[in-house]
């Protein structure tokens, strides 16, 4: 696999290397074709104490921001030969890690077997959620921007470089599709407070859709495991390393509770889509399964309903994430029972430091959305949008915390948008 992955990225600079080398001459060619979007989006976020982030890689802000939903994207997709071509997206935003390569979302080669066959390598986009190939293009979708309940989790792990293979078929009345890819993939992202660099080793992902007239249904699994993340654990090393295991039996134990390397992450996600170009119905659900402690196991889900009139889409979301068990145990583990009163008071004093790490990562909240969508013109649209979150104690992570919050907070997000295409 491992040489799935080096081929893969050598496509992915390859092809960065030919646009950058391609005549733009090009353009006027049946060869290549340009493509654009962007985004002009401003929010008012009516909290002092909660930065607000459209998701975990990107930046949180406080008071009015052009800075989270405003973006400009392009894209290229180059034909080689009948059966031969490529795709490449760059995206300039408003992210965590701002690295050149970084804002190339996509770019990766294609070769199409035949009607039903496809296989590409590169850098691609995780294909586990309805908006996986234009989560970026905001004129695509109704809302201001996707559920962060659902959508800032996942997009954690939204690109990744390797491989894949789809299949295309017509089933009954309706089409089939059919999806499994395999690589690695990193992001900086950030919850409570600073950012951290996360790679992630054997990304596994794979998903099924159905699609017949107004109506679809999709689902997806993705399986990777943590390889590096940037937190040091230096501190909990120093606390181990003062006891010996005779007398603190538990701390290797706990130590391993806070060791990323080689631990599973799971998600399942499951959706349903439906258009009839009155009303708009969609719904996602997703189940993150965790063997690492800083990584809550967590339920995440939305449903919007939108009502379709000429050029205008009235919408309503409701979403919301919460844990699905509580694996957030501050205990420090078994001390000998022969342990001094004062060892056992000494190693005690760590559970309010243990509560505090997991707490960093601690997600429950829901958000009530209300919105218009107005077609201006064939290639450009306006959102408004006005974003209720009502925050559960300790449930803060989707948000930058400034001041420490009250036991429960609500915050209210304003968001207008102007989407185009060209």
């Amino acid at each position: 696999m491992s040489n799935c992955i080096l081929l893969a990225r050598s496509a992915f600079i390859y092809l960065l290397l030919s646009i950058v080398s391609m005549d733009v001459a090009l353009a006027d060619t049946d060869m290549i074709k340009l493509n654009g979007f962007a985004t002009l989006g401003a929010i008012y976020n009516d909290s002092d104490d909660l930065g607000f982030h459209t998701n975990l890689k990107t930046p949180a802000r406080s008071g009015f921001s052009f800075a989270p939903d405003s973006l400009i994207g392009g894209q290229a997709n180059i034909h080689f030969a009948p059966q031969w071509d490529a795709v490449v997206q760059a995206v300039y935003r408003d992210k965590q890690d701002s690295s050149l390569l970084n804002y190339i979302d996509v770019a990766f080669l294609r070769y199409t077997l035949d009607s039903r066959w496809e296989i590409r390598a590169g850098r691609m986009n995780t294909d586990i959620y309805f908006l996986s190939e234009y989560r970026s293009v905001g004129y695509a979708y109704l809302w201001a921007r996707p559920p962060a309940e659902f959508y800032s989790k996942v997009t954690s792990v939204s690109q990744f470089e390797g491989a894949d293979i789809m299949y295309k078929h017509s089933v009954g009345h309706g089409f089939l599709q059919l999806k499994a890819g395999f690589g690695e993939s990193d992001a900086r992202i950030a919850t409570t407070g600073r950012a951290y660099d996360i790679d992630f080793a054997d990304v596994l992902s794979t998903s099924i859709s159905y699609q017949q007239d107004n109506w679809q249904l999709r689902a997806s699994f993705l399986d990777t495991k943590i390889s590096d993340f940037s937190a040091s654990l230096k501190s909990i090393d120093d606390a181990i390393a003062l006891f010996p295991p005779s007398i603190w039996p538990g701390g290797l134990e706990l130590r391993d509770r806070f060791d990323f390397v080689g631990k599973k992450q799971q998600f399942y996600g499951l959706g349903y889509q439906y258009d009839n170009d009155l009303w708009l119905i969609q719904s996602e659900v997703g189940f993150i399964n965790s063997e690492w402690d800083l990584e809550r196991d967590t339920v995440s889900g939305y449903i919007s309903v939108g009502y379709q009139l000429e050029d205008l889409t009235y919408f309503a979301t409701l979403s919301a994430v919460k844990p699905t068990k509580n694996n957030l145990s501050d205990s420090v583990g078994e001390i000998s029972a022969g342990a001094p009163v004062a060892v056992v008071a000494a190693i005690q004093s760590f559970s309010p430091l243990i509560r505090d790490a997991l707490e960093q990562n601690v997600i429950k909240q829901h958000t009530l959305s209300f919105g218009a969508k107005w077609m201006l013109s064939p290639s450009l649209v306006a959102k408004f949008q006005l974003d209720y979150s009502a925050i559960s104690e300790n449930g803060h992570a989707l948000w930058r915390v400034y001041n420490e919050p009250n036991a429960r907070e609500t915050v209210t997000v304003t968001s207008f948008n102007l989407n185009w295409v060209f």
